[in-house]
């Protein structure tokens, strides 16, 4: 017994029995998350057999038509690029958009700038300028206010494009960067499919090699693309718009009620709205757009809380819409209990309420005995299988959960502040990112950003209550497992407390080289040294090379994924129609890069490699 249980007498007696029933109750709930995410696991596991038997895609269900053979025909595209003080990206994303291959006169890109910060504007402004004196129908539009922040920009420029008659409008954050065949890949499915509302691509990283903290992420997030929602969309439930990388039918947001800043996760809160209204959306494992993970640990931390205290928001507002709608009961329950209840809220509760406090404090009392199986058993089946989505995501399985369990503290926050709606829910923060080269003017030129100063106390209070618990535990001479755990669990909290995870920080550094594709054509592969490689099935030719030293990763393959386009058409590769004679996504693609394209490249583009000062090498593999 505890020493100082006869101290206390009932009161501890009391204290074991609320220990007891708050354990099991966390367990129940850590059965149900679990559960969760294993069916989706199950789901994706069938649906892969079942491409892998008949060659049947999920996106085989929906139609793919023709575009028309005269450019003149195509429906009108607009790009919407909402942004605020992004400096470091601002320029990189309206070039990109400006290289996406459509018609130019069927084509408009509206620069949604609400930066204050008058170099960015005058950053944006130049950029706008240049493509306009070349031909391309681009505008920047700016507001006296934030009112509404991201949502309340995206409804004004949307006021105007359905004005100007335009059906469709993709959406990049700033620090996407999409193909230039994106348009190709995606608007035949909204084209042929009325009841298509939207069409999200699957989100790909340009820096998890960065930090501790950004391979943590990849592993979260892959999941979240390649399992999550592209099962929820194979399976026809709901899954929602990720602000970002997709296309939407402006029909749909218009008669979903537009975009709507109540909560600040507007691309949830849409697409909410236009699925209980009976729309359709489509999840496209195999368009992919590159995007930064956040290497700052203050940028991840506000990213976070809005990622989170957003749902909650929505699942009071829109619970009685829900109900009150035309879908099944079965639905309607998937959506409040199971993607709400469990996946939105539960999850948080049992990630620090259950392993960072329940567990710490059975070590200071033996009479509570957890379950074997719920604390070691399942949640080694559940992070084993969601690592498995990331290449060698085994090897960070465990960084995963140490990274995720720390989160703990600003996401259960998050959820609190969601629930009782407090004035910090309406906090709408830019996650910062430093841009794929980071060269803003007046930047310092450092290879490696330096850490903040700043320390979290809510971190560090975890991290004394789980250290003197594991250390409690050790000297005690019981459970040792256990108190390993809530030592290495502890030194976790407190490398967040003191902002160690930070970019440049004692945990920031670089994990190992990466590799990058750059096709074989591409500048300075054909001087590269390494052997060529022939990708199966596609006939295209790689070669690995050492590149330059950079200061950020993704430099690299910004650069390489703008200039893989031309390999399938100058390269070995072919794309050609199916055997009976229809067009495919990839001979679209083909299409894409052979016509129709808007003003050539950006000239200065490629030289952007050559006035890179040193930093921390990164392997450049040439594909």
């Amino acid at each position: 017994m505890f020493p100082l249980a006869a101290s206390f007498g009932g009161y501890y007696a009391l204290y074991v029995a609320v220990l007891t029933a708050s354990v099991r109750l966390a367990v129940f709930l850590s059965c149900l998350v679990s559960a969760d995410r294993l069916i989706n696991i199950s789901k994706f596991v069938y649906f892969k057999i079942r491409a892998r038997l008949t060659g049947h895609l999920p996106e085989h269900d929906w139609a793919f038509p023709d575009l028309p053979h005269d450019p003149a025909a195509y429906p009108k595209v607009a790009v919407q690029l909402p942004m605020f003080n992004e400096r470091a990206v601002c320029q990189a994303i309206i070039d990109c958009c400006c290289e996406l291959h459509w018609p130019t006169q069927r084509l408009k890109i509206q620069v949604l700038d609400d930066s204050t910060d008058t170099v960015t504007r005058q950053l944006v402004d130049d950029k706008v300028l240049e493509w306009s004196e070349r031909g391309l129908d681009i505008e920047c539009l700016r507001r006296t206010n934030r009112q509404g922040y991201k949502a309340g920009a995206m409804k004004e420029g949307m006021d105007l494009l359905i004005k100007q008659g335009y059906l469709y409008v993709a959406v990049f954050d700033a620090d996407f960067k999409p193909e230039p065949g994106f348009l190709y890949q995606t608007i035949p499915y909204l084209e042929g499919n009325p009841s298509v509302g939207y069409v999200q691509s699957r989100w790909v990283f340009t820096n998890p090699q960065e930090s501790y903290l950004t391979k943590a992420q990849e592993v979260s997030l892959n999941y979240h693309m390649k399992c999550e929602q592209y099962t929820h969309s194979a399976a026809g439930s709901f899954f929602n718009f990720n602000g970002t990388a997709g296309v939407w039918r402006c029909a749909c947001i218009e008669t979903s009620g537009g975009w709507n800043s109540r909560t600040t996760v507007e691309d949830m809160d849409l697409s909410l709205r236009a699925y209980v209204r009976g729309w359709k959306a489509i999840f496209l494992d195999n368009v992919t757009c590159l995007n930064e993970l956040p290497a700052s640990f203050f940028a991840y931390r506000k990213q976070q809380h809005r990622w989170t205290c957003g749902p909650i928001q929505l699942w009071s507002k829109a619970s009685k819409d829900i109900w009150a709608s035309n879908l099944p009961l079965i639905r309607k329950l998937e959506l409040i209990f199971m993607y709400f209840g469990v996946r939105k809220c539960a999850t948080h509760f049992v990630s620090l309420g259950f392993f960072c406090t329940l567990v710490p404090l059975t070590m200071f009392t033996p009479e509570v005995v957890l379950p074997v199986w719920a604390l070691v058993h399942l949640p080694v089946c559940v992070t084993l299988t969601t690592a498995a989505f990331t290449p060698r995501g085994w090897v960070y399985s465990i960084l995963y959960v140490l990274f995720e369990n720390a989160m703990g503290t600003v996401k259960l926050w998050a959820v609190v502040t969601g629930i009782l709606d407090l004035q910090r829910a309406q906090e709408w923060v830019v996650t910062t990112k430093l841009g794929s080269s980071d060269k803003r003017p007046g930047a310092t030129g450092t290879s490696v950003p330096l850490p903040s100063c700043r320390l979290y106390v809510n971190e560090l209070a975890f991290s004394g209550f789980m250290l003197a618990a594991g250390a409690w535990g050790a000297l005690a001479g019981a459970q040792m497992g256990m108190a390993l755990y809530l030592l290495v669990q502890g030194a976790v909290f407190l490398a967040f407390g003191l902002n160690a995870v930070d970019a440049g920080g004692l945990l920031g550094g670089r994990l190992d080289d990466d590799v990058v594709l750059v096709p074989l054509d591409a500048p300075g592969a054909l001087g590269a040294l390494g052997d060529d490689e022939r990708e199966e099935g596609t006939g295209m030719v790689f070669r690995k090379m050492e590149a330059p030293r950079l200061n950020r990763l993704n430099t690299i393959q910004a650069i390489s994924v703008l200039d893989t386009v031309g390999a399938y058409v100058s390269g070995t590769s072919s794309a050609s129609p199916s055997s009976d004679g229809s067009r495919t996504p990839d001979s679209v693609k083909a299409e894409a890069e052979r016509g129709f394209a808007t003003p050539g490249p950006m000239p200065g583009l490629m030289g952007k490699l050559g006035d890179m000062w040193p930093s921390p090498s990164s392997t450049l593999v040439a594909t």
